[in-house]
C-alpha cells in the first residue's frame, strides 16, 4: 500500500513537473511572439516611412512576412499548439527576430544618415584679431586703448565685426589699401594687431607657409551669415536637374569653411539616365554676389556653398538646384569604402603637389585607386603643362569612377554601412531626405546603367585684383565661348527626352 501511495505521489510530482514546464514553455513562447510582432511591426514601419523600396519588392516582402506570421504567432501564442510545430515556429521566429533587429537597425541608421547629411548648418563669416606669435597678450582684453591695423571695405559684415569687438573691448582703427599691407605692418609693430577677415587669412596662408608660426589668432568674431537655401526644387526621377558639387580643401569635419577647389556641375537626366560633368577652373574670375567684388571661384567658398553657387548661376546662366559639399576625407573614406576604383589616366606621373600626397606614380591607362591614390590623383597639377586644368580632368575622372562603382548593385548591397559611415560627417547636401530616397528607389527598381559624359571648361592665365586677398594674384580670365558651349551641352542633356533613341532602335 505504502508503495502504491508512493508511486501515486511520484506520477503527480512529475505531472506537476511537466505542467510547470509546459506553462512556462507557454510563457517564453508568448514572450518571443510578442518580440517578433513589436520587430516585425517596426521593420515594416520603418522601410515604408524610408520608402527607398520600389512598391513590387516592399509589398512582397510584406505578403511573405504576413503569410510567415500567420503560421508564427498563432503556433506560439496557442496554449494547445503541438511540441513540435512550436520548436518549428520558435526557430523561424528566432531567426526573423535577428533580420529584423539588424534590418531595423540598418534602416535606423539610413535615416540618421539622410537627416545628418541633409542638414543645413549655420553659417558664419569670422573674421580674426591676429598678433605676432610672440605677442604677450593672452586676449584682447590686452588691447584695450590700443590702434588695431585693417583694411578698408565697406562690406556690412566687416562693420558689423567691428561693432561686436567693440562690445568686447575699446579699440580704435587705422585702415590701410588692402590685407597684405596691414600684415606688413603687423610685422615691424606699427600695429600691436589687425582685424582681418578668416577668408583673407586662410588664403594668405596659402600664399604664405609661414604665417601659421608666426603669427597667432588672438579671437574671432563670428557674423552670423543669412545665406538662404535657393534649392530650386524639381521631381528628380521625372525631371532633369543640377548638382553643384563643391569640394573644400581640407579634410575633418565637413562644417569647416575653406576654399572650393573642386567645383563642378552634374547635370543629371534621370528619364535618359545621362550624367553630364562640367568642371570650371578654381581660379575662373568671378563676381561675388553678397560683395559685388571681383575674386576666384575658388575664394567664393569661404564665404559658404550658397555664395560659390550664386556666382556660377551669374557667369553660366543656369539653375542650380541641388549642391553636395564634400571635403578630402569624404573622397578617401568613399574610395576605400566602395573597393577602390579604377581610372583612365591620360598620362604617366608622379605627385609632387601637397606632402602628403607626394610620391604616388600612376600610370598611363588603367590604374586600380584606393582612398589616398584617389585623392592625390585629383589633387595633382604641378605634373602637367595645362596645370588646373588638367587636374580639373582628373577630378571628373575620380568622380566618374566613383559613381560607376557605387551604383553597381554588387557594391551597394555589400558595402552599404561601409558608404553610409564614410559619408556620415563628410558630406552635406540641401537634397531632402524624400528626393533621396526616390533617387534609391528608382535605382534599385531597374539598376540602370548610367551613361556618363564629362566636359572642362577652359580660360586664359591672367593676373586680377582678388577681394579674398586684398591684392592682385593670379586668375583664370572667363571666356564668354567656352562658358556658352559648356552651357549649350547642360541643356542637350536636360532637354534629351530619349526618344530619338527609341526611334533610331525601332
Amino acid at each position: 500500500m505504502r508503495s502504491d501511495r508512493r508511486r501515486e505521489i511520484q506520477a503527480q510530482m512529475e505531472e506537476d513537473r511537466k505542467g510547470e514546464m509546459k506553462r512556462k514553455g507557454n510563457i517564453f513562447c508568448r514572450t518571443i511572439s510578442i518580440i517578433y510582432t513589436v520587430l516585425a511591426a517596426a521593420f515594416i514601419a520603418l522601410l515604408a516611412w524610408l520608402n527607398v523600396l520600389p512598391a513590387k519588392y516592399f509589398w512582397a516582402g510584406v505578403i511573405l512576412l504576413a503569410l510567415a506570421s500567420l503560421f508564427i504567432v498563432p503556433v506560439m501564442y496557442s496554449r494547445r499548439g503541438k511540441k513540435g510545430r512550436k520548436i518549428g515556429a520558435t526557430v523561424v521566429a528566432f531567426l526573423l527576430i535577428g533580420v529584423f533587429g539588424v534590418g531595423t537597425y540598418y534602416l535606423a541608421d539610413t535615416i540618421d544618415f539622410l537627416g545628418e547629411i541633409t542638414s543645413i548648418r549655420e553659417v558664419t563669416e569670422d573674421y580674426h584679431v591676429i598678433v605676432k606669435a610672440d605677442a604677450i597678450y593672452e586676449d584682447v582684453s590686452g588691447l584695450a586703448g590700443q590702434t588695431l591695423g585693417t583694411y578698408m571695405d565697406n562690406d556690412l559684415n566687416y562693420s558689423e565685426a567691428k561693432a561686436m569687438l567693440q562690445e568686447k573691448v575699446d579699440v580704435e582703427y587705422a585702415y590701410e589699401e588692402n590685407v597684405g599691407t596691414a600684415l606688413e605692418k603687423l610685422y615691424s609693430g606699427d600695429y600691436p594687431a589687425i582685424l582681418i577677415s578668416a577668408a583673407s587669412y586662410e588664403v594668405l596662408k596659402g600664399e604664405n607657409s609661414a604665417l601659421e608660426t608666426e603669427t597667432k589668432i588672438l579671437y574671432t568674431i563670428k557674423v552670423p551669415v543669412e545665406t538662404g537655401d535657393h534649392t530650386n526644387a524639381v521631381n528628380v526621377t521625372k525631371e532633369p536637374f543640377n548638382v553643384y558639387i563643391s569640394g573644400i580643401d581640407v579634410e575633418g569635419d565637413i562644417s569647416t569653411v575653406s576654399r572650393s577647389d573642386v567645383n563642378m556641375i552634374a547635370t543629371v537626366n534621370p528619364v535618359t539616365h545621362r550624367v553630364l560633368l562640367t568642371s570650371i577652373p578654381r581660379d575662373y574670375y568671378i563676381t561675388l554676389p553678397s560683395k559685388n567684388a571681383k575674386d576666384k571661384l575658388t575664394h567664393s567658398g569661404l564665404y559658404g556653398v550658397q555664395e560659390t553657387i550664386g556666382a556660377v548661376e551669374g557667369i553660366m546662366g543656369i539653375d542650380i538646384n541641388y549642391y553636395v559639399r564634400v571635403n578630402y576625407t569624404t573622397v578617401v573614406k568613399l574610395v576605400d569604402a566602395i573597393g577602390g576604383i579604377e581610372v583612365d589616366s591620360p598620362y604617366d606621373f608622379t605627385t609632387s603637389g601637397m606632402q602628403s600626397l607626394n610620391g604616388h606614380h600612376f600610370v598611363k591607362g588603367i590604374n586600380h585607386l584606393d582612398g589616398r591614390a584617389a585623392l592625390a590623383f585629383c589633387r595633382e597639377r604641378h605634373s602637367f603643362v595645362n596645370g588646373d586644368m588638367q587636374r580639373n580632368e582628373n577630378q571628373q575622372l575620380v568622380m566618374e569612377g566613383i559613381l560607376k562603382k557605387a551604383t553597381s548593385s554588387t557594391t551597394i548591397l555589400t558595402s552599404y554601412t561601409s558608404i553610409l559611415d564614410a559619408v556620415k560627417g563628410n558630406m552635406e547636401t540641401n537634397m531632402s531626405t524624400d528626393e533621396m530616397s526616390s533617387l534609391i528607389k528608382m535605382q534599385l527598381n531597374g539598376m540602370p546603367g548610367w551613361d556618363i559624359e564629362k566636359q572642362a571648361i577652359k580660360g586664359t592665365n591672367s593676373s586680377g585684383y582678388c577681394y579674398a586677398l586684398g591684392f592682385p594674384a593670379s586668375i583664370v580670365d572667363q571666356d564668354p565661348e567656352e562658358n556658352a558651349r559648356a552651357v549649350d551641352e547642360i541643356v542637350k542633356v536636360m532637354t534629351d527626352d530619349g526618344k530619338e533613341e527609341q526611334n533610331d532602335e525601332e
